[in-house]
Formats: C-alpha cells, sequence, structure tokens
C-alpha cells in the first residue's frame, strides 16, 4: 500500500494500528508514534481512524464516518475482540468519562460519531473539529463534554459539540431534547444553540431543551440556577432576550414567532408507577418531574391526548404508531410507566380504560380504533 495514499479506511483495517489505538502492544505503539511523526501530512485521516478504533471499542456501536461501512465494522469489531480477548499480557481497561447507574441505565446502542474539519463543518459551527453524537428512536444517552458538563440526550436527537472548547466561550448545538447539568464557569459562558435562530447562555446550572425540528413549539425548562434566552434574527442582531428562572418553562411558538414564560406547578408525589387513566376534566400540569422523567427512562404524560401519546411513544420505542379513529386521538390520558415496559404491555394496559383494537403491519402499529362492545 502507497504511503502517500493512506485512507482512514487503511489505516481501520490494519491490524498493527488497530493494536495500537487500542494501546495493547508496545512495539506497535513506538512504531505508529514513529510513523505519525514522519507523516506529518497524514495526521488527520491518522487521528480519525484511531478515534474511530476508540470509539468502536469502547462503544460496540457503528461510527458515522464515510470510511466505515457495515463490513468495515463487523471486521473492526471481530478484530478488536480478539485482540482485548487474546492478548492477556496486555489486558486493557476502557476507561469511559461516565458511569451508568444500575436503576436509570441510559442506553447508548446506535449512537454515532462525526468528526469534522472546520472547512467541512456545517457554516454555523465555530472552527475546530466537532463530535456529532444521534441518538435514533427507541434509545436515550449520556455523555459527559470537555469541561465535565453531564449531558442526557432523549430519543431522535442529534447533539454536536467541540473536541475542546474554546478558550472564550463553549458552544453545542442540539436538534432533539437535551437534559444539561453545566459546570459553572462565571468567566466561560456555555451556549446552546438551536433552530429558529434560539440559543441559551449558561454559567453553570440544570435545565431540560426540547427543539425537535418537526414539532411547532420549543421549550426550555430550568431546574436550578440562571439562564437567559436569546432570539436573533438571520443576522445575529437580537431580537428578544428573556431571563429564566428555576420552575419556570419558555415556550417559543414557532407559527406565531410569540416566546412565553410559565411558571411551574409542583405536583404531589405520585407512585412508581401508575397506569393509564382516562381524564375528563383535569386542570393542565407542567412540573419539572414531568418534563425530566424521560432522562430517568421513564415514560410520563399528564392529560395528553392519545395522539400526543403516539407521537411520545414513537420516539420512546422506535415505531411508527397511526390511529385511524379520529375521535380516540382526540382521547386524553394520564400515565407513568417506570419499568422499561415494552409498546405492546402498555397499549395493552390502556385496554383497561379505553378498549382498543391494534395489530402490528410492516413494522407500524396501526391503532384502527375503539372496540364496540354490543
Amino acid at each position: 500500500m502507497n504511503v502517500k495514499n493512506y485512507q482512514v479506511e487503511d489505516f481501520l483495517l490494519n491490524e498493527s494500528f488497530q493494536r495500537f489505538a487500542i494501546g495493547n502492544i508496545p512495539e506497535d505503539i513506538e512504531y505508529w508514534e514513529g510513523w505519525a511523526r514522519k507523516h506529518p501530512g497524514d495526521q488527520d485521516r491518522f487521528n480519525s481512524a484511531r478515534e474511530i478504533i476508540r470509539f468502536i471499542a469502547s462503544r460496540k456501536t457503528l461510527p458515522k464516518h464515510q470510511s466505515v461501512s457495515d463490513e468495515v465494522f463487523e471486521r473492526l469489531q471481530k478484530q478488536i475482540v480478539s485482540e482485548t480477548t487474546h492478548n492477556q499480557n496486555y489486558k486493557r481497561k476502557v476507561h469511559i468519562n461516565y458511569y451508568w447507574h444500575a436503576a436509570s441505565i441510559i442506553i447508548i446502542i446506535g449512537l454515532t460519531l462525526l468528526l469534522k474539519n472546520s472547512t467541512n463543518a456545517d457554516p454555523t459551527l465555530s472552527t475546530g473539529k466537532y463530535l456529532e453524537v444521534v441518538v435514533p428512536e427507541g434509545q436515550r444517552s449520556q455523555l459527559i463534554l470537555p469541561d465535565g458538563t453531564k449531558v442526557w440526550l432523549n430519543s431522535g436527537t442529534s447533539f454536536k459539540y467541540p473536541v475542546e472548547f474554546l478558550k472564550s466561550k463553549r458552544e453545542v448545538y442540539i436538534d432533539g431534547e437535551a437534559f444539561f447539568n453545566v459546570t459553572h464557569n462565571r468567566k466561560l459562558p456555555f451556549i446552546v444553540y438551536m433552530k429558529e435562530n434560539l440559543s441559551i447562555k449558561v454559567f453553570g446550572t440544570e435545565f431540560n431543551v426540547k427543539c425537535y425540528a418537526e414539532e411547532k413549539i420549543i421549550e426550555t425548562t430550568l431546574v436550578n440556577g440562571n439562564i437567559r434566552l436569546i432570539k436573533e434574527d438571520n443576522n445575529k442582531h437580537i431580537l428578544q432576550e428573556i431571563n429564566i428562572k428555576p420552575n419556570e418553562k419558555a415556550t417559543y411558538q414557532k407559527e406565531n414567532l410569540q416566546l412565553i414564560v410559565t411558571k411551574l406547578v409542583s405536583s404531589p408525589k405520585t407512585e412508581e408507577k401508575t397506569e393509564p387513566q382516562k381524564i375528563k376534566a383535569i386542570k393542565p400540569l407542567d412540573d419539572i418531574e414531568l418534563i425530566t422523567a424521560w432522562k430517568d427512562d421513564a415514560l410520563v404524560f399528564h392529560d395528553e391526548t392519545f395522539e400526543e401519546i403516539s407521537v411520545k411513544m414513537e420516539r420512546w420505542f422506535g415505531m411508527k404508531i397511526v390511529i385511524m379513529d379520529n375521535n380516540l386521538k382526540q382521547e386524553r390520558f394520564t400515565g407513568k410507566f417506570v419499568n422499561k415496559e415494552t409498546v405492546y404491555q402498555i397499549l395493552d394496559i390502556f385496554n383497561r380504560s379505553e378498549p382498543i383494537k391494534y395489530i402490528t403491519k410492516n413494522k407500524e402499529i396501526i391503532i384502527s380504533g375503539k372496540i364496540r362492545h354490543n
């Protein structure tokens, strides 16, 4: 193989390079460190391949990279398993900079990674390399950023952050839903960029952001600390700034461009699990537990229509749900699930309060309507 034409895939499929990236054999490490010094022009591809191998070794998932096809991924997995299990004299402990609580583990299967050079990056991004984490529907994930900030990512979320933060500010980009526990740094503001020219400026706090592109609203809910929601025009001129206080939710309505802040109401503690119940008349309730329950792997809905619940369940389980009965779409329910019930278990429980009939066809759940009793 011609050294001048070394591509990312060439590095990935080189067994010696794999051992170097994993850190098993001193001889391989010495060789490739020397190789890198002699070929500075290949540094970007060299580093990208090393990061991809380390990503696969620690997360066992397929990175989002043009050089990593399913076939390459499978070959890499087998080789990595071989290297980590058969080289007993060079055992490698994978250090992951976060831990999972046994009772509320957040699934990372399906995470994807993208290393971007500034020349190929989204024009809204600052210079430097960015990592992109894409959480598919049916999964949730957690990660820790370079400054120690913890981020929980909900289903169907795309999240971009830099390999290293700038010296003047910390910038991240999101499309979807995330819960942030931001490391406090008064001199280094933390900024979350969303669609609709909206951003959140933070110094250290806990808050939830929900900004799915296909939804009509963007919601920001503050748990602790202080944040500032900023609306700009296309020329980066500030149109509106609002300071959000704890237990407040800011809602931006995309259609009429309105920004509304509401005070959240504390709700009484509920049991660990409540079955869906049909609600005929109930006071609307927005509270922190309801909004942030997803990060603790709890599926919760309160006085929501069956149509709204189906959208939430589609993301939660990664399955398409079609409701054929328009009347059923408007029925309202309240429920809480914390035991990782399947979509079918939840639908069966719905039957106890509102009998329905459904079938699964082509990976879709089709709910044809209520069961009529003579």
